[in-house]
């Protein structure tokens, strides 16, 4: 019987430490979850505050622009030749601030024509946007100026369009656009891969460039990096914001929407688990 009773009393001295322990990898486990959760969503405002700044810079460069008094005069009077003189003097000097490496400036007639892209100014082709470019109807409609993130016929930008008025008279609008190369260098300092994945279905309206095949992922084009480091995603499967673990890497997703309220491809976030995010707070 004292046997029975001490082997009873060391089972259960096992399972209450089993237990204990088993409670304190849960409780543990469950931490370090929180912790990462809370280093995402810093993350994830990280971006976002990010792609606000590059936003109110084109937006105050977009405006000024507008309000300049050759900018209206070469638009009302359809003067090429003096757009893209004033527009690449503009360029160089905020090349010279070295606020982005490409910023892009495009002019547009009244009735939502492309009249200057100043960085394939020599194609005087007037090809129609209004197809495609929503935001040219609610400018025109409020002459108000707006900022986003936009498919032209170039690809996916960082944009700022503002309407361009002589007195009350619509008479076209400018645009500032800026790539993505900016956030890349931020975060790639920051031991973060990040990456720009445009749907397959905006490649209508971006078919001025062209996608290499070793840049295709699924039903998505890398659009901001020379290389693919996302081929450890077999496929994409994203639904809104979140992350999955693949082997020791971790990979933050969150979708991309336009001015228009349109779903044109993903923002996604690559680190190895050797990584702290303790710098996002």
């Amino acid at each position: 019987m004292r046997d029975v009773k001490f082997l009873l009393g060391v089972f259960l001295m096992l399972f209450l430490g089993v237990l204990m322990l088993f409670l304190y990898n849960q409780s543990i486990s469950y931490e370090e979850e929180e912790t990462r959760k809370k280093h995402i969503d810093a993350l994830l405002l990280t971006l976002e505050n990010k792609i606000e700044e590059i936003s109110k810079v084109t937006l105050t460069s977009s405006v000024i622009l507008a309000q300049n008094p050759h900018v209206i005069e070469c638009l009302e009077q359809k003067n090429r030749e003096g757009c893209v003189e004033r527009l690449m003097d503009v360029k160089n000097a905020i090349m010279a601030t070295s606020l982005f490496e490409n910023i892009k400036f495009h002019l547009h007639t009244h009735d939502y024509k492309s009249f200057v892209r100043l960085w394939d100014y020599h194609n005087a082709v007037e090809d129609d946007l209004s197809a495609f470019r929503g935001t040219f109807e609610k400018m025109k409609k409020f002459k108000k100026p707006l900022r986003g993130i936009e498919v032209g016929r170039h690809g996916m930008f960082i944009r700022a369009i503002s309407p361009v008025l002589k007195g009350y008279e619509y008479v076209g609008s400018i645009e500032t656009a800026v790539g993505f190369e900016s956030l890349n260098e931020y975060f790639k300092k920051e031991g973060i891969e990040f990456y720009v994945l445009m749907n397959n279905h905006q490649k209508n309206i971006a078919n001025a460039i062209s996608y290499p095949a070793s840049l295709a992922l699924d039903n998505y084009a890398i659009i901001n990096r020379p290389t693919n480091g996302l081929n450890l995603v077999k496929s994409i499967n994203f639904q809104g914001t979140g992350y999955l673990k693949r082997g020791d890497h971790t990979i933050l997703h969150t979708p991309i929407i336009d001015m228009n309220g349109v779903h044109i491809g993903f923002f996604v976030l690559s680190w190895t688990d050797s990584l702290s995010l303790g710098s996002f707070k």
